[in-house]
């Protein structure tokens, strides 16, 4: 598994990549991403699927131009009925895709430009289980360029690539004479947070910093239409545990986290 330092640096330079060479994902790499999922499904009680050369999952958005090449994908596989399964899909999927990121691999979270169905196919499923979503993975297009682009192009180009809500957006419940006061950490958590992908972009998750226990807290905001908010939930909190450098969140919308 990564280290710390090395997962600030994927998630200084992740970017959701739709257009993807046809080079397949060499033995090694599929083994150590498939090592990767192993232990994130332990550790959250899920069942993430490394699936491999099947473009028939994404044959409608290859076409239309949505997705180029894409082929391969992560099955994010969990229990049913499960906010909670839900949640954690999000943290320990993005795991993977930050391992992913850092093996010079591009990713993309997808929920609706993909053949489902035609995924499934292809998975471990029990009857206790469903699959929530997908994570289109592969040699982002003309990898071999992006290969020997330097780290400072990496994040000028993710700093750059979308527009995001800014740090007092993502803090919206807080004053600004809270935020002024809030430790380092926190602030360096909600930014890598505002790093964090989501559904359509819309960012639906914010941050609460609470001065008398000194712990954070994450919300869905309820204003959100977005269709997978405890998948954005995880993703977004993984970000900030990351940027905030050593804690542990509680699950559940509203959640604490404590920092170490």
């Amino acid at each position: 598994m990564a280290e710390h330092t090395q997962l600030i640096d994927a998630i200084n330079i992740r970017t959701s990549v739709r257009a993807y060479d046809k080079d397949p994902i060499d033995e090694d790499t599929a083994r150590q991403l498939s090592m990767t999922l192993d232990a994130v499904n332990m550790l959250g009680g899920l069942n993430m699927q490394l699936i491999l050369n099947q473009p028939a999952v994404f044959t409608a958005a290859n076409e239309s131009g949505h997705l180029t090449n894409a082929a391969n994908l992560i099955a994010v596989v969990g229990p049913k009925d499960d906010p909670e399964a839900r949640e954690r899909a999000g943290f320990y999927g993005e795991r993977a895709v930050l391992t992913a990121t850092l093996r010079g691999l591009g990713t993309l979270w997808v929920g609706g430009s993909w053949d489902r169905a035609e995924a499934a196919k292809h998975c471990r499923i029990t009857k206790s289980e469903e699959l929530y979503l997908g994570i289109v993975i592969g040699h982002p297009e003309h990898h071999l360029t992006y290969t020997s682009t330097s780290y400072a192009e990496l994040v000028e180009r993710q700093r750059t690539h979308r527009p995001t809500k800014s740090y007092e957006q993502f803090t919206a419940g807080m004053t600004d004479e809270e935020r002024t006061a809030a430790p380092d950490w926190f602030r360096a958590g909600v930014e890598a947070a505002m790093k964090a992908p989501s559904g359509m972009n819309r960012q639906p998750i914010t941050f609460t910093y609470n001065t008398a226990d000194d712990t954070a807290a994450a919300h869905i905001d309820p204003a959100s239409d977005n269709g997978v908010p405890f998948n954005d939930l995880g993703i977004a909190k993984l970000h900030f545990q990351i940027g905030a450098g050593a804690g542990d969140w509680a699950w559940g919308d509203g959640g604490l986290f404590l920092h170490k």
